[in-house]
């Protein structure tokens, strides 16, 4: 945002620490998942924490790409909070470039990378690349923008950017989706599954409203001088919501091969709460059209159309509970059609 010239975006007002803090908090918060490894292995292999740790940093990929972001962010971090640097009209695009390699190097650590190289890196960097740039842009909009003077100038390229990140991230969850889930309804019967599902279904609200604020709301503001801020903040709430349950299946076995890992771990307590059919590991499910099921989407369709009046109305709280309540919906209407072929 830095780069976009005054005249192009809202008047932001970031502080500096905040700026540090997150930069601080990309090499820590990447680093629990080591820790959870080496908690997890340290008694299987009888090593101590230690030498665990520098065996993952060493001999992994996944402990090479935490050195890396270590550097990486070292040097955005000195780039940010020394004031010379911070100052200096190139350090946003040299910030830019260390931001793209953290990308990079996430993706090298991914699940997707570990089972083909180069096809695995490059979906799951533009994947993550992709989701950053755009929701990345809308939360620093929506929570800490001050004046929407420049409001549709912003659109004319924050729209169209947008949509080229969303397609490409859709495609690249897509192609993603070949590497850990081949069977998505067997994969229900395990917790990723369950996440996947949930993740999907509120991506469907959260591009309806990001449709709204980009086409629909800036006609309204034309007609009675509105600020688009209370709106982008249920987007960046309903977004906040998809990155949880991201990171919620990040700490899943992906269920590659569905009854394999049920040989080691238990179906997940959702699906067994809901699927009340016949149950073995090697069953294979279906989803099959049903009257609960119906009933359940066009409630959750009637929580879109509510969603719309409240939309109009600018009652910003409705909207965040009925796109909630459209998850549900939607959730459970997708399970009680689940059957056994």
């Amino acid at each position: 945002m830095q780069l976009v010239p005054a005249a192009s975006k809202p008047t932001i007002v970031f502080p500096q620490w905040l700026v540090l803090l997150c930069v601080i908090c990309i090499p820590v918060m990447s680093y629990v998942p080591l820790h959870l490894i080496v908690v997890e292995y340290a008694d299987a292999f009888q090593l101590g924490y230690i030498p665990m740790i520098r065996s993952i940093l060493l001999d992994l990929p996944v402990g090479e790409a935490w050195l890396w972001t270590l550097l990486g962010s070292s040097g955005l971090a000195i780039m940010v909070g020394i004031p010379a640097f911070a100052k200096d009209r190139h350090m946003p695009k040299v910030g830019l470039l260390l931001i793209l390699l953290l990308s990079v190097w996430f993706g090298f650590a991914s699940h997707a990378s570990s089972l083909s190289s180069f096809k695995g890196l490059v979906v799951h960097t533009g994947h993550f690349t992709s989701v950053t740039i755009w929701l990345g842009i809308l939360f620093i909009v929506s929570w800490f923008a001050t004046d929407y003077s420049q409001w549709a100038k912003f659109l004319k390229w924050f729209s169209p950017l947008a949509i080229v990140c969303v397609l490409m991230s859709l495609i690249a969850g897509l192609t993603l989706m070949t590497f850990t889930t081949e069977q998505y309804n067997n994969g229900l019967m395990l917790n990723y599954g369950q996440y996947m599902l949930i993740k999907h279904i509120a991506i469907l609200p959260l591009l309806w409203l990001a449709f709204s604020n980009g086409y629909l709301y800036p006609r309204r503001m034309k007609e009675k001088q509105l600020s688009p801020k209370g709106f982008l903040r249920v987007e960046s709430i309903l977004a906040l919501v998809v990155l949880i349950i991201t990171a919620i299946m990040g700490q899943q076995a992906p269920p590659h091969n569905v009854l394999e890992t049920l040989q080691t771990e238990s179906p997940s307590r959702l699906f067994s709460s809901l699927y009340h059919g016949s149950f073995s590991p090697d069953i294979q499910l279906m989803w099959q059209f049903n009257l609960n099921s119906a009933m359940l989407w066009i409630a959750a369709l009637l929580m879109i159309y509510v969603s719309y009046i409240a939309f109009r109305q600018r009652k910003l709280w409705i909207m965040v509970i009925v796109c909630l309540l459209f998850i549900l919906l939607a959730y459970l209407g997708y399970m009680f059609g689940l059957v056994a072929k």
